[in-house]
C-alpha cells in the first residue's frame, strides 16, 4: 500500500514536472513574438488578411473628329471570362456550346479548358471583351446546367461606330493593349491610370469593417479631337471604294489636308479593316499597313513639282525657252517620254503640262545634283545622297523614310531623279512637299491630332503646335501653282479640272521596280497630287492607285486619279465653307 502511494506521488511530480516544462515553453515564446518577432508576423498577418489589389480600371478616352460632333470609339460596359477547368466536367461540349457565342475556335476553347489551373482567362486574337447580351447569354447556360466553370467579370470595352479610319484609329487586342494608329500614339492620354483599393478579410474571405483600408481612385483618359473632319472623311472614303470596284486596283491611298497647318482632314487607305471586328477582318500581311504614311514607292511625275520649283526659286527656269522632245541620253541610257516619238520642239511651259520627262531632265541638269539634292532636302524627303529618306514626324506609327541612292549622284542617277524615277519616298512625305507650294514656300508638319481634352471639364489640356519653317521663296511658290494650273487646264491632269473650283496639281504614273531588275510590264501605280482653290489653296490632296487592272483607255494618273481627286475636292470645298468660282 505504501509502495503503491509512493508510485502515484512520483507520477504526479513528474506529470506535473512536464506540464510546468511546456508551460514555460509557451510563455517563452509568446515573450519571443511579442518581443522579436512581432512585426514581422503582423506583416505576415496582414498579407494574409489583407485583399490583393483590387485593380479598378480607368475609363479609356474616347475619339472624336475635329467638329467634336463625331465619336469614332468610346469606351461601354462588357465582360471578360475566366474559366476553372477543374469544375468543367465536359470540356468538348463545353468548348462546342461557348465556340459560336464567343467567336472562338472550338479547338483553341478545348486547349484553354483543358489547362491544369485553376483560372483561365477566356481570350483569343481580337476576342476577349464581350457584350452584356453575351454574359446573359452564359449566364442563362449556367442556371441550365448546361455550362459549369465560366464566370464572367464586369469591364470596359471599346466601341467603334464604322470601318471609317481604320488604320488611323487603330484598336485594342484581346490584352487591351494598343495596337497601330491614335491608339497606340496616344496610349497614355487615352489610357488613363487606374486606381486601387485594399481592405482585410478575415481568413473566410468576409470582410473586416474596422479594418485599416486604402482606396486610390481611377484617373480616366483623356478624349482625343482629331484633326479629321468625319464630313470630309465619309466622302474621301466612298469615292476611293467607288473608284477600287471600278478600277480592281490592289491597292488605295487619298490625302487631304490643310495646307497651312499641316491638319489631316481626311486619310484612306485600302484595302482595309474593321477595328470593331478584328478577329474576322485584320490580317497584318493584308491590310495591316497605311499605305498613306508606310508604304514606299517611286513617286513618278508628282515628284516633278520639286524639280519646278527647284528650277524656279534659282532663277534658272525660262518658260518660253524650247527643246527637243521625244527622248535623251545620258551616259549609256536613253529616257523617253511617254510619248516616245514626243510633241517636236516644245518650250519648258508645255513640258509641264505634258509631263515631259525630257524637259525636266534638262532642269535637272541645269541645276546638278548638288542643288537638286539640296531642294529634295529641303522638301522635306532628306538626303538623296543617303540610303534613307526622313520621316514628316506624323504621329502615326511606322512612317516609311524613303529609299536613296546612299552615294553621290551619277549623271543617269540625277537624270531620273530629276522625273520622279529610281527613288522612293511615301505618300505623306509628298503631301507635306504640295503643302509648301500651297503655303507660300512654308513647310508645314503633318498631323493628326487637334488637341487632348479633359472629359470631365470638357477644357483644353493639349493643343498640337504648328512646325513649319520657309523652303522657297513665296514668289516661287505661286508661280508653280500657277503653272500647276495650266497642268489641269492644258495638260496631262485635265481630268481634274472642275466648272465649280480651279483646281491645279499634277498626275503621275509610275512603273513598279522588278526584284529582278528593271521594271514590271504594264503594272503602275497612279497618282494626282494638286490643291484647291489654285490662286489660294484651302486643302492640298493625294489620291494613288495601286496596280489598276481594268482595261481602259489609259492606265495613267490622268485617267484613273485625276477624275477621282476632282470628286473628291467638288465634295469637300463646300463642307469648307469654300464658295465656288
Amino acid at each position: 500500500m505504501q509502495h503503491s502511494e509512493k508510485k502515484n506521488k512520483v507520477r504526479s511530480v513528474m506529470i506535473g514536472f512536464t506540464l510546468m516544462v511546456l508551460l514555460s515553453c509557451v510563455l517563452i515564446r509568446l515573450l519571443w513574438i511579442q518581443t522579436f518577432d512581432s512585426k514581422e508576423l503582423l506583416a505576415m498577418a496582414e498579407k494574409r488578411w489583407e485583399n490583393s489589389n483590387s485593380i479598378l480600371h480607368a475609363k479609356r478616352g474616347s475619339i472624336y473628329d475635329r467638329t467634336k460632333q463625331e465619336a469614332y470609339t468610346w469606351e461601354v460596359p462588357g465582360y471578360y471570362f475566366v474559366a476553372d477547368p477543374s469544375q468543367i466536367k465536359d470540356v468538348s461540349q463545353t468548348a462546342k456550346i461557348l465556340s459560336p457565342l464567343l467567336e472562338i475556335p472550338v479547338g483553341v476553347l478545348e486547349e484553354k479548358l483543358s489547362l491544369k489551373k485553376k483560372a483561365v482567362e477566356i481570350k483569343y486574337e481580337g476576342k476577349g471583351k464581350y457584350s452584356p447580351s453575351i454574359y446573359s447569354k452564359i449566364f442563362a447556360l449556367k442556371k441550365k446546367g448546361k455550362v459549369a466553370g465560366i464566370y464572367g467579370y464586369p469591364t470596359h470595352m471599346r466601341e467603334y461606330n464604322s470601318s471609317e479610319l481604320a488604320h488611323v484609329l487603330g484598336f485594342l487586342n484581346s490584352n487591351g493593349d494598343a495596337v497601330g494608329g491614335v491608339e497606340q500614339v496616344y496610349d497614355k492620354w487615352l489610357r488613363g491610370v487606374d486606381g486601387t483599393i485594399k481592405y482585410h478579410k478575415a481568413k473566410n474571405g468576409m470582410r473586416i469593417s474596422d479594418g485599416p483600408e486604402t482606396f486610390k481612385p481611377p484617373v480616366n483618359g483623356k478624349d482625343l479631337i482629331l484633326s479629321i473632319d468625319a464630313k470630309i472623311q465619309h466622302e474621301t472614303e466612298d469615292a476611293i471604294n467607288e473608284a477600287m470596284k471600278k478600277y480592281q486596283a490592289k491597292g488605295a491611298t487619298a490625302i487631304v489636308a490643310d495646307p497651312k497647318t499641316g491638319e489631316i482632314l481626311s486619310m484612306v487607305s485600302r484595302p482595309t479593316f474593321d477595328p470593331q471586328n478584328i478577329a474576322k477582318t485584320f490580317d497584318p500581311a493584308k491590310n495591316g499597313h497605311n499605305i498613306a504614311v508606310e508604304s514606299q514607292y517611286e513617286p513618278g511625275s508628282t515628284f516633278k513639282i520639286v524639280t519646278l520649283a527647284a528650277s524656279i526659286n534659282e532663277k534658272l527656269f525660262k518658260p518660253n525657252a524650247t527643246f527637243a522632245s521625244g527622248s535623251i541620253k545620258v551616259g549609256d541610257r536613253t529616257f523617253h517620254d511617254s510619248n516616245r516619238s514626243g510633241w517636236g520642239t516644245i518650250t519648258y511651259q508645255r513640258a509641264v503640262e505634258l509631263s515631259s520627262n525630257v524637259g525636266f531632265i534638262h532642269l535637272g541638269q541645269q541645276l546638278g545634283a548638288e542643288k537638286l539634292s539640296d531642294y529634295i532636302r529641303r522638301f522635306g524627303f532628306g538626303s538623296i545622297t543617303e540610303k534613307f529618306g526622313k520621316r514628316t514626324g506624323i504621329d502615326l506609327p511606322a512612317e516609311g523614310k524613303g529609299y536613296y541612292y546612299n552615294r553621290a549622284l551619277y549623271p543617269v542617277e540625277l537624270a531620273a531623279s530629276s522625273f520622279g524615277q529610281g527613288i522612293s519616298v511615301t505618300p505623306i512625305q509628298q503631301i507635306a512637299a504640295i503643302s509648301a507650294i500651297a503655303n507660300n514656300g512654308y513647310w508645314v508638319k503633318p498631323h493628326v491630332l487637334k488637341e487632348v481634352v479633359d472629359p470631365r471639364t470638357k477644357k483644353e489640356v493639349y493643343q498640337y503646335p504648328i512646325t513649319k519653317h520657309q523652303i522657297i521663296e513665296p514668289q516661287t511658290a505661286t508661280k508653280v501653282r500657277q503653272i500647276l494650273r495650266g497642268v489641269v487646264l492644258n495638260g496631262t491632269a485635265k481630268a481634274a479640272n472642275s466648272p465649280d473650283f480651279e483646281v491645279a496639281g499634277k498626275t503621275g504614273t509610275a512603273q513598279i521596280p522588278d526584284p529582278k531588275g528593271g521594271y514590271i510590264p504594264n503594272e503602275y501605280i497612279v497618282s494626282f497630287i494638286g490643291f484647291a482653290p489654285s490662286s489660294h489653296p484651302d486643302v492640298v490632296i493625294y489620291v494613288a492607285f495601286d496596280r489598276p487592272t481594268m482595261n481602259f483607255s489609259s492606265m495613267s494618273g490622268g485617267a484613273i486619279a485625276a477624275p477621282v481627286a476632282r470628286e473628291i475636292l467638288e465634295k469637300i470645298l463646300p463642307i469648307r465653307q469654300v464658295t465656288s468660282k
